[in-house]
């Protein structure tokens, strides 16, 4: 009997001693999880200033919680031209993507939004392979510096090329297998920010109350990937492709600089007209793969991407909409491909600010750094 009260005690110590150290675990783990503790531990000293820009020409809604929704009608566009310049070797892909419809919530500096295809759109193209479309956004917009990651994929493409075949009743040849996937992660650094509100027309947290033009700075790294089941190119056309035959994947990093400028434009008090424009040369290190998991050896180019968004639209205290346009187009000469790519959305947005409810102001004094 006393041996077994001496095996429970012994137990029980040593279950006291492991509760014990697995708290000392999560408490440390808690400082990452809980941001008041992180910010107590590893920036005792920060405190965020509170530098307001100039109220003669924007207007801020901290109390505000702005929600919007948004219809786009998208065109996006891949071709794959041989450096020969072969027009019989061109692979024109396109997709049935018709109406996308998306939603963005944004409080204070904190933006987050994603986009989904209607299943019931009017589909424009129905010859083509049927195209699936997502992505997410999640931003962070101070006054002078904009952060933002944003995931972007699509699948199902085609190639609208007739000459891939000798057949001439074949017009399209529909890749349901081929997909497009991206990761972007971008800086923008906008110096006139007390005049100047870059976000007024994107997250809809500020408002211009006076025109005013700036110069911005964008910056970025970037992830994309073309891939299929099988060769991207088809069999017909392979010839005009030296080496390329067995290419099923084309991935690339990418690395962007870029000067900008942009303005807003007010006119009847509320109404705005907003346009940016953001003309680079990237450098993009690329792969051409036979299998995802291939080893071989990167090359490089430079790239010619011009980015640029506008909109017109109405803004008031509570209620904001309008039209918008945006736009990207790159050019690329890689290994023995000349790579196109466009990618335009037109369509119109609506958003409404309610009060803030308090919750989501709690939530965001205890995750923001001090003072922000």
């Amino acid at each position: 009997m006393l041996r077994l009260l001496n095996l429970q005690y012994s137990l029980f110590t040593c279950l006291l001693v492991l509760c014990a150290n697995i708290g000392v675990v999560a408490q440390e783990k808690n400082v990452f999880l809980h941001p008041k503790l992180f910010y107590k531990k590893f920036f005792p000293h920060l405190r965020i200033k509170k530098d307001p820009p100039d109220t003669s020409y924007i207007r801020s809604y901290p109390n505000y919680l702005s929600g919007s929704t948004h219809l786009l009608s998208p065109s996006i566009r891949t071709d794959l031209k041989p450096v020969n310049g072969e027009v019989a070797g061109i692979s024109s892909f396109r997709t049935n993507i018709a109406d996308i419809v998306g939603l963005a919530v944004n409080y204070r500096f904190v933006t987050a939004g994603f986009a989904f295809l209607l299943p019931t759109g009017a589909q424009m193209h129905d010859q083509y392979a049927k195209s699936k479309y997502r992505t997410a956004t999640i931003k962070y917009n101070s006054r002078a510096f904009g952060f933002q990651f944003k995931y972007i994929r699509y699948k199902g493409l085609t190639d609208v090329n007739p000459s891939y075949s000798s057949d001439p009743s074949q017009v399209n040849l529909k890749r349901a297998d081929m997909v497009s996937k991206e990761f972007q992660f971008e800086n923008l650094w906008n110096p006139d920010w007390r005049k100047y509100s870059y976000a007024a027309p994107l997250t809809f947290s500020e408002r211009q109350i006076k025109s005013r033009v700036g110069f911005l700075f964008n910056s970025g790294l970037f992830y994309t990937q073309l891939s299929g089941s099988s060769a991207l190119i088809p069999p017909g056309k392979q010839k005009y492709y030296d080496g390329l035959s067995d290419v099923s994947v084309i991935r690339t990093w990418s690395i962007k600089l870029a000067p900008g400028v942009g303005g807003n434009f007010v006119f009847l008090k509320r109404f705005y007209f907003s346009a940016v424009a953001f003309p680079s040369y990237d450098l993009y290190f690329y792969k051409y793969l036979a299998a995802v998991d291939d080893k071989v050896k990167l090359r490089k180019s430079m790239v010619f991407i011009f980015d640029g968004k506008a909109s017109v639209g109405y803004q008031s205290r509570r209620l904001y909409g309008g039209l918008r346009y945006e736009a990207e187009r790159q050019s690329s000469s890689l290994h023995n491909i000349d790579l196109r790519a466009s990618y335009t959305y037109l369509g119109v947005e609506l958003g409404y600010r309610f009060n803030a409810p308090k919750f989501v102001r709690k939530v965001y004094k205890d995750t923001m750094p001090p003072g922000m």
